[in-house]
């Protein structure tokens, strides 16, 4: 499959009155034609600051500060950016209630996105976003708030419009259940990094990284309905002082003094499945 968007060491910051918040730290990723990336992670990891980079739609406070973002073999750029957004590169945001706007028939004119339902609203928001037959669908969190049987349908409805229009997207959850259904390949997002990526199949049966098993931990098991779950202890770190070493120290159960103070490199257990933790170099030694 040929690459169609390629996300080079990207740091992104949002400059607020409380000082810099580094939001996307030193983040790689690419999209093949036609395959939908997943990307996992707790509110505040990055997930849809990389995405509003891409579209460009960070802000006055948003600024990137390294790092490339090739679409098809283009650098994308604030000079060329508003011709590929919607036409080219399109997004489903999270929150159609403040983002949603404007309303589609004439006898909707009047009404406002409260005066909708939830899936009428994420219907509408997906209508916006693909109306154009985009090459790439970004989609933040698009089942957000929404009851188990209207995420089926909305899902159902991405999965037909990607084969019928062929179109590559990335999909953004905390559901790893919506990931697991639909994702090829999925990146697992913390503290503004990428710890651990990999195929579906890798992920879900062989993580890696002490994160991704304490979010495969909380999720329930229908094949175990009386296990207990076990939830990750602690917060996210502040992204105004984030931590030196790997994100995850605070709150990693098998955290070393290394952690602390220097980030790990990423090691490769197979040509697709990668993670970034110093467990790797002492399992090694």
């Amino acid at each position: 499959m040929s690459e169609i968007l390629s996300v080079r060491d990207l740091c992104m910051s949002f400059y607020t009155s409380a000082g810099e918040v580094k939001a996307v730290d030193d983040v790689s990723f690419s999209v093949n034609s036609g395959e939908v990336l997943g990307i996992v992670g707790e509110s505040g990891s990055g997930k849809s600051a990389c995405m509003l980079s891409i579209m460009g739609l960070a802000g006055v406070a948003g600024r990137i500060k390294s790092g490339k973002i090739i679409f098809r073999g283009q650098e994308v750029n604030n000079h060329n950016i508003e011709t590929l957004r919607g036409k080219n590169i399109s997004m489903i945001f999270k929150d159609p209630m403040t983002s949603l706007g404007i309303t589609p028939a004439e006898k909707r004119i009047n009404q406002y996105p409260y005066e909708f339902s939830g899936g009428q609203r994420q219907r509408i928001m997906t209508a916006m976003a693909i109306i154009c037959n985009p090459d790439l669908l970004i989609a933040d969190e698009p089942t957000t708030a929404l009851d188990v049987t209207v995420q089926a349908q909305i899902l159902a409805l991405m999965k037909d419009l990607r084969k019928s229009l062929g179109m590559s997207m990335i999909l953004i959850s905390h559901d790893l259940g919506v990931i697991a259904g639909e994702a090829d390949k999925v990146i697992i997002m913390y503290g503004g990094r990428i710890l651990e990526r990999g195929t579906r199949h890798e992920i879900f049966y062989q993580a890696a990284h002490p994160y991704t098993k304490g979010l495969l931990r909380s999720v329930p098991n229908i094949e175990s309905p009386r296990e207990r779950l076990i939830p990750i202890e602690g917060s996210p770190p502040d992204l105004l002082n984030p931590p030196k070493g790997c994100p995850f120290v605070k709150r990693c159960p098998e955290a070393m003094k290394i952690c602390l103070t220097r980030r790990p490199e990423e090691c490769s257990i197979t040509q697709t499945h990668k993670y970034s933790c110093w467990l790797e170099a002492k399992n090694n030694a």
